[in-house]
């Protein structure tokens, strides 16, 4: 299998997010700050497309289910679904180590995830493998019931998928 194709398969494999396409614009620091404990805790569902360099965009969803595991460390259960593939499953452990700094595992990374609060962004990035890296940036709405995420799968620094999703809050009721 090529490295380009591995690559590709391990992006899909990541919720994580942005799009090679140049319709979404990188969300902007102002809003109030993104704390995946808060935003996470409970039902999220997240939609978007990503875009494999030289392949048509295709659907994401995302169900997830987050629980607190002690005051600094949560646990983020999420299903996948890209196109009209079966889903596939994974799961972070995230645990607050600073101020507006988050490290952890994630299923699908090659070591230590490490996520940091850039103003109202949370940025996230872990490698994939050898030569792939994941950089996610999540942008909270004002309202904090969604969140826009942005991300960029690189294999040797150049970018070879993006992901544009926005993820919502689900009430206990069903609705956002």
């Amino acid at each position: 299998m090529s490295a380009l194709r591995v690559a590709a398969v391990l992006a899909l494999l990541v919720v994580a997010s942005g799009c090679l396409a140049g319709a979404a614009q990188a969300p902007e620091a102002g809003g109030p700050p993104f704390r995946p404990d808060v935003f996470f805790l409970g039902e999220t569902r997240g939609f978007g497309t990503i875009q494999i360099r030289a392949q048509r965009p295709r659907v994401l969803q995302v169900a997830s289910t987050g629980v607190a595991l002690s005051d600094s460390t949560f646990r983020l259960d999420q299903s996948i679904r890209l196109g009209g593939q079966a889903p596939t499953e994974r799961t972070w452990t995230m645990t607050a180590t600073a101020p507006g700094v988050w490290t952890g595992s994630l299923t699908d990374a090659n070591g230590e995830t490490t996520a940091t609060l850039e103003g109202s962004i949370l940025r996230i990035r872990y490698r994939i493998g050898r030569f792939t890296t994941m950089d996610q940036r999540l942008a909270l709405e004002p309202d904090g019931r969604a969140a826009l995420n942005l991300a960029t799968v690189r294999f040797l620094g150049l970018p070879v998928a993006r992901i544009v999703e926005r993820i919502r809050r689900i009430d206990s009721s069903g609705g956002p």
